[in-house]
C-alpha cells in the first residue's frame, strides 16, 4: 500500500489515497498496526482518502488505537495536502466529504516547499455531550463541551489543581474524563494568554496527549468566546505550534499548516 505521512503542528497522520491504491480496506486493525510507534510507522491516526462523486476526496480517520474519529482539523489539512500532491498541484481549493458534510479547504504555498497553509471549513460548532460529574471534582475554573462532529470537553485552568497549566497531569485528567463520557471525548485544558489568544494542552480520544488538535482548538475558541474571553478571531497556541480559528456565528474555519514528511510503501 502506498502511504504518505504528514503532520499539522506535530499532530501526525498517515494518508492512504484510493486514487493511488485502488479500493481501500479501511481496516481498523491496519490502522492500529501502522500507527504503532514501536512496531509500525508511527502516527496519531490513519486517514483513508476514498474517491467520491460529491467531493474531491472522502475523509475517514482511524485513531492510533483503531477507533473511528468523526473529524480532525489537522487531519483534514493533511488530507488536502496529500490530495494536491497526488494530482501534481502545490495549492488550490479542495472539497472534502466528511461524516459531518462536505468541507471546503483552500491551500496556499509557503516559503517551505514541504508545507502548505490551509484554511478549512470546520462546520457548525454545537453543544457537546453532558459534562461528567468527575469534572466538578477536579477544581477547574470553568468547564464546557462542544462538538464539530466529534466531542470535546474544554477546561479553563489551571484552577486549584496545579500552580500552572504545565504542571497539570494531563494524562490523569484526560483519561478520567474521556472514560467518564459515553463513547469517550477529547479533553483540552486552556488559559487566556493575551488578547484573543489561548494556550491549550490537548488530549485526544483514542490517542492520548498530542502536539495539537485542530478540532479541539476550534471548539476551545468557540467555548472561550461564549465565556467572554475572546472575540471572533482567535489564536490557539499548542505544544506543536499555533493555529487561528475564525468564528462566524455558529460556524468556524481553521487556518494552519500541513507539512509533508515522506512517502512510504508497505507490503
Amino acid at each position: 500500500m502506498h502511504l504518505s505521512k504528514h503532520h499539522g503542528l506535530g499532530n501526525d497522520f498517515l494518508v492512504a489515497l484510493e486514487s493511488l491504491n485502488g479500493p481501500l480496506s479501511g481496516d481498523p486493525a491496519v490502522a492500529r498496526a501502522l500507527c504503532d510507534r514501536h512496531t509500525g510507522l508511527g502516527a496519531d491516526g490513519l486517514i483513508w482518502g476514498a474517491a467520491s462523486d460529491e467531493a474531491d476526496v472522502v475523509f475517514r480517520l482511524h485513531n492510533a488505537d483503531g477507533t473511528d474519529a468523526e473529524i480532525s482539523g489537522n487531519g483534514l489539512r493533511c488530507l488536502v495536502q496529500a490530495h494536491l500532491r497526488s494530482v501534481g498541484r502545490s495549492e488550490g481549493t479542495v472539497s472534502v466529504a466528511t461524516p459531518g458534510g462536505v468541507r471546503r479547504a483552500v491551500a496556499t504555498a509557503t516559503s517551505d516547499p514541504t508545507t502548505l497553509s490551509v484554511s478549512a471549513e470546520m462546520g457548525e460548532v454545537k453543544q457537546g455531550p453532558e459534562l461528567p460529574a468527575v469534572v466538578g471534582e477536579l477544581g477547574f475554573d470553568q468547564a464546557a463541551t462542544g462538538s464539530v462532529g466529534n466531542p470535546h470537553v474544554v477546561l479553563l485552568g489551571p484552577g486549584s489543581l496545579a500552580p500552572d497549566l504545565a504542571s497539570i497531569d494531563l494524562t490523569k485528567v484526560g483519561r478520567r474524563i474521556e472514560d467518564a463520557v459515553p463513547g469517550g471525548a477529547n479533553v483540552h485544558i486552556i488559559e487566556l494568554d493575551g488578547p484573543d489568544t489561548l494556550v491549550m494542552r490537548p488530549w485526544e480520544r483514542g490517542v492520548g496527549i498530542t502536539e495539537a488538535c485542530g478540532s479541539g482548538a476550534t471548539v476551545a475558541a468557540w467555548v472561550a468566546r461564549d465565556w467572554g474571553l475572546v472575540g471572533d478571531s482567535v489564536t490557539v497556541r499548542m505544544p506543536g505550534g499555533a493555529t487561528v480559528v475564525e468564528l462566524n456565528g455558529a460556524g468556524a474555519s481553521l487556518v494552519g499548516p500541513a507539512s509533508y514528511v515522506a512517502d512510504v510503501e508497505t507490503p
